[in-house]
C-alpha cells in the first residue's frame, strides 16, 4: 500500500531532525531560500528553542534611528498607510525596517499588535537573521529578494504563528536601503488569503517607493530615461527610471536594472548608450537593448523644468478645533492632514476617500493652504455634476471653433488653469471611460490637448476624492486599472461621524457657530438624541443642523428635544426627565444644570442648595 503524503508540518520536523547531518536538507521539498537560511542559522550556532523575545532600542535611540533614516521612512509613508488598512483588514501588521532588520515603524490589527510584540515584532528590535533566525526580514535583506516565511518555516520555535511576507527596498543608488514586511498569524482563519495577496500587496508597495525616491534623485541630473516594453506604463511606478549625466547612468530603480539587464553596480559606472540602442535625444522614441535588440519604449526629459520653486504655505495648518465649514481637526483628521501635506509637497498624488459627508472637499482646501503651493490655484471640478457631453471640454478645454457652439476664444479647460497648482478632481470614480484614458495620458505625458488643439505642457498635483469602492470598479471593468494604480500612491481615508468620538465634535462645532458668545447651550436630552442618531451624512449632516439650531435661537437659550428636527426629536426618551422649568429661578436651575449636562449634584453644590430642593423644583419627587 502506498504511503500516505505526510503533512507540510511532519515534512518540516523531519528536515530539522536531518539539518545537523552533511546533505541533510538536499532532497527535502524545503524551498532552497529556506533551506539556505536554515543552513547559515545552524552554521552560527543558533540554537531553535532560543526564546525570541528581545530588549528593543530604548525610545531615544529608536528616535536617533528613525532620524538617520529620514528620507526612507518619510518616502514610505504614503505606502505603509495604504497598506496599514490592508493588513489591518486582514489581522495583521505592516513593517519598516532599515538595512540591519532594525524595525521603524509597525501599525495594524491592536489585537497582532499585541500578540507580535511577545516577540519582540515592534520599532526598535532587530529581525535580522543573526537575531531572529530565517524570518522574513532577515531572510529578505540575506538574498536581496522577496521572500515569505510561513510558520514553522521560521527557524526560532516561538515564531512558528507567524506568517511573513518581507520585500527589500533599494535606493536609486543600488544600496540596500531596508525591508517592507506584511505579518500575520498564521492560525488565523484568512492567513491563506493573506499569504496569497502579500506578495502583490509588497512588490507593489516597494515599486511605489523605489519609483518615487529614484524620481527625486533624478530632480539633479542632466536627463531622466523613463523604459518600458509597452507605451502605455510609462510613466507608472512598473517603469524603469534611470537618471544620466555625460552619457552615464547616475541612478535607477530596480525596474529600470532588470530591463536592461544590469546590476546595482552598474550604477555610476556603466554609459546608457553601452546597454541601449538608439541615443539620447530628448523625447518618445523606440530604444532597443544592445544584447539582443529586445525593443523598449522610452521617453527622454530634462528635470525639474516645469516644477514650480518650493514656497512658504500660505498660513499655518487649521487649529484642533472645528472650522466654519464644519470640519473638526482633531487627534483622527488632524494626523491625515499632515500625511497629505507632505504627499503633496513630495509631488505624490492623494487619493480622498470616505463617504458622503466626511469632509473631502474641505480637506483638500486645508491641505491645499499649507503645502508648498499654496500661492498656486486649486482648481475643484466635480465629475458627477457635469453632464458627460461637457465634461471633456470642461477638463480638457476647446479651441476657438472646435465644435458648433463653442465659445469664441476657446477654453482653456480646468487642467490648464490648474498648472502651477492643484487639481482636484471630486467624484472621480464617476469619470466616463473615455475620459478615464485621456485623463491618464495627461498624466504620463505632462501635457494637455484642448478639442481641436495641440498638446500644451501643464505642471499640476492631482488630488482625487471618491465615495465609491474604487478596486471594486476595476474588478468590474468600470475604472481603468492603469489610471487607478496612477492615483493610489496615498490613499487618506476620512472616517465616518459613527466612527468618531460625538461629545467633543459637537461642542467643537457648536463654538465655531457661535453659540458660546449667544450663551446658547444643548440640554442633555438633546445631545442624548444626536447621540443616538446614525448621522448618514455625516459630518455634514451634523454641521448643518448645529448652525441651523445656533442660528434660529435666541440669546441665552437652551436647545431641547422639542427644537430638534422630527426624526431626532421622536428618538427613544432618555432615561432621566427634562425639567419643567417656568420661573426666573428657574432658568438658574436650568443653566447649571446644563453647564453640569444634567448631574443634579453638581448643579445643586453650584447653586448651594441640596439636591432634593433640585429635584422638588424638576418635579421629579
Amino acid at each position: 500500500m502506498a504511503n500516505a503524503p505526510q503533512s507540510p508540518a511532519a515534512v518540516l520536523a523531519m528536515a530539522r531532525e536531518r539539518l545537523g547531518e552533511a546533505g541533510g536538507l538536499e532532497g527535502t521539498p524545503i524551498p532552497p531560500i529556506i533551506a539556505r537560511s536554515w543552513r547559515r542559522c545552524a552554521d552560527r550556532g543558533l540554537r531553535a528553542d532560543r526564546p525570541a523575545r528581545q530588549d528593543p532600542l530604548s525610545r531615544a535611540d529608536l528616535a536617533v534611528l528613525r532620524e538617520r533614516h529620514h528620507t526612507l521612512m518619510h518616502l514610505a509613508t504614503p505606502e505603509l498607510d495604504t497598506l496599514h488598512q490592508a493588513m489591518r483588514d486582514l489581522g495583521g501588521m505592516v513593517l519598516l525596517t532599515n538595512d540591519r532588520g532594525l524595525i521603524l515603524d509597525a501599525r495594524g490589527d491592536a489585537g497582532f499588535v499585541r500578540r507580535a510584540r511577545r516577540v519582540s515584532l515592534q520599532p526598535g528590535a532587530g529581525w535580522g537573521e543573526d537575531d531572529e533566525g530565517t524570518n522574513a526580514v532577515g531572510t529578505a535583506l540575506a538574498e536581496r529578494a522577496l521572500v515569505q516565511v510561513r510558520g514553522a518555516e521560521h527557524y526560532l520555535t516561538d515564531n512558528a504563528f507567524l506568517i511573513c511576507t518581507a520585500m527589500p527596498v533599494m535606493d536609486p543608488y543600488g544600496a540596500l536601503a531596508g525591508v517592507i514586511d506584511l505579518s500575520g498569524d498564521t492560525r488565523a482563519a484568512r492567513s491563506d488569503a493573506q499569504g496569497a495577496s502579500a506578495r502583490s500587496l509588497a512588490s507593489m508597495a516597494v515599486a511605489h517607493l523605489e519609483h518615487r525616491w529614484t524620481g527625486q534623485a533624478a530632480e539633479g541630473h542632466e536627463l531622466v530615461v523613463r523604459l518600458h516594453a509597452h507605451p502605455g506604463w510609462l510613466g507608472t511606478p512598473q517603469e524603469g527610471l534611470l537618471a544620466v549625466d555625460d552619457g552615464v547612468v547616475r541612478a535607477a530603480n530596480p525596474a529600470a536594472l532588470a530591463l536592461l539587464g544590469l546590476d546595482a553596480g552598474a550604477i555610476g559606472r556603466v554609459r546608457l548608450e553601452s546597454v541601449l540602442d538608439g541615443g539620447l535625444a530628448r523625447g518618445e522614441r523606440i530604444l532597443r537593448t544592445a544584447d539582443g535588440g529586445r525593443p523598449l519604449h522610452a521617453r527622454i526629459t530634462t528635470p525639474g523644468r516645469t516644477r514650480p520653486a518650493i514656497r512658504r504655505p500660505a498660513k499655518e495648518l487649521p487649529p484642533p478645533a472645528a472650522t466654519r465649514d464644519g470640519m473638526l481637526w482633531d487627534g483622527i483628521t488632524r494626523p491625515l492632514l499632515d500625511r497629505a501635506i507632505l504627499a503633496l509637497d513630495a509631488g505624490i498624488p492623494v487619493l480622498l476617500q470616505g463617504e458622503t459627508g466626511t469632509g473631502k472637499e474641505v480637506f483638500v482646501r486645508a491641505a491645499h493652504a499649507a503645502c508648498a503651493r499654496a500661492q498656486a490655484p486649486l482648481v475643484a471640478v466635480n465629475c458627477a455634476a457635469i453632464p458627460e457631453g461637457l465634461l471633456e471640454s470642461e477638463l480638457f478645454g476647446y479651441e476657438d471653433g472646435a465644435f458648433t457652439g463653442a465659445r469664441r476664444g476657446g477654453h482653456r479647460g480646468q487642467i490648464r488653469q490648474a498648472d502651477g497648482g492643484i487639481l482636484f478632481l471630486d467624484e472621480i470614480g464617476d469619470m466616463p471611460p473615455a475620459l478615464q484614458a485621456r485623463l491618464l495620458r495627461v498624466l504620463q505625458d505632462g501635457e494637455v490637448t484642448p478639442v481641436g488643439g495641440r498638446p500644451v505642457r501643464v505642471d499640476f498635483l492631482l488630488v482625487t476624492a471618491t465615495h465609491r469602492d474604487l478596486a471594486a470598479c476595476v474588478a468590474q471593468g468600470t475604472f481603468r486599472a492603469d489610471l487607478y494604480y496612477r492615483l493610489k500612491h496615498l490613499v487618506v481615508t476620512l472616517p465616518p461621524l459613527r466612527q468618531r468620538p460625538l461629545d467633543g465634535i459637537i461642542d467643537a462645532l457648536m463654538a465655531s457657530f457661535g453659540a458660546a458668545d449667544r450663551g446658547i447651550r444643548l440640554a442633555p436630552a438633546a445631545r442624548d438624541r444626536l447621540r443616538r442618531h446614525d448621522w448618514p451624512g455625516n459630518l455634514r449632516e451634523l454641521a448643518n443642523l448645529l448652525r441651523t439650531l445656533v442660528a434660529l435661537s435666541p440669546p441665552g437659550a437652551l436647545v431641547t428635544p422639542a427644537d430638534l428636527p422630527p426624526d431626532l426629536a421622536s428618538a427613544a426618551p432618555v432615561d432621566t426627565p427634562a425639567p419643567n422649568l417656568k420661573t426666573r429661578e428657574d432658568d438658574a436651575i436650568r443653566q447649571a444644570l446644563a453647564r453640569h449636562q444634567g448631574n443634579i449634584s453638581a448643579a445643586a453644590r453650584e447653586l448651594g442648595v441640596h439636591r432634593s430642593t433640585l429635584h422638588r423644583r424638576m418635579r421629579l419627587d
